[in-house]
């Protein structure tokens, strides 16, 4: 059986995986998420990631909370948002540093996310996706962060503060996911707006990490 053959059969999960593993390897590669396991990412800058999530997550869950299609409706739930995690968190790390092109990337992502919500909202299951895909990091992340800049676990609350795996979730936000897109074309299109979305956040990663040799992206005290 060709590739092609196979790859047609395959589930929309198991499509997505294989799909973006491109994007996700170019995102991987951006030296942000390093800086934080060594410990030397300045509060400041990881305040203005936050910053940047903040937006991008207010703009999707605005968008898939107002959304009627039935797909949309089947796999999202509020129950999964986490801009106000975010907010929380930020209210403890203090002044953000969001370099321009940051918030450059973090506004054209934004604008995105909202077009794609008016033209094709079941597209933005994709995005989902990536976000929902974080959470499986968020733990080991957490505890550098913990460690880094000595807070409590609830001030990185977005981080699966709980330090309860997050796989439970993720394994039923999957079968939601099976159950709506079994058709080949609303496929097609989750798959290409999940690699869109993960070029988009590799954009605003790249542009924190703008100046990194200037900042040294140390903790400050």
């Amino acid at each position: 059986m060709s590739e092609s053959m196979t790859t047609s059969q395959d589930s929309v999960m198991a499509r997505l995986r294989t799909e973006t593993r491109p994007a996700h390897d170019r995102i991987e590669a951006v030296p942000f998420s390093t800086a934080i396991l060594e410990e030397r990412l300045g509060r400041s800058r990881f305040a203005g990631q936050l910053v940047c999530w903040h937006r991008v997550h207010t703009a999707m869950e605005s968008t898939l909370s107002a959304s009627d299609d039935p797909a949309v409706t089947a796999v999202w739930n509020t129950g999964m948002a986490r801009a106000d995690l975010l907010e929380a968190d930020l209210s403890h790390h203090g002044s953000p540093a969001v370099p321009a092109a940051a918030d450059d990337a973090t506004t054209a992502t934004v604008d995105w996310l909202t077009s794609l919500g008016s033209t094709d909202p079941r597209a933005l299951l994709g995005c989902l996706y990536v976000l929902e895909g974080s959470k499986m990091g968020g733990t080991i992340l957490r505890k550098r962060l913990q460690s880094a800049y000595g807070c409590e676990p609830e001030h990185l609350s977005y981080f699966w503060s709980s330090g309860v795996s997050p796989m439970p979730d993720f394994v039923a936000f999957k079968e939601r996911m099976e159950s709506v897109l079994a058709d080949r074309g609303d496929q097609d299109r989750v798959v290409a707006a999940a690699s869109d979305m993960f070029d988009h956040l590799t954009d605003v990663l790249l542009g924190l990490v703008q100046d990194e040799e200037s900042d040294g992206l140390t903790p400050e005290a």
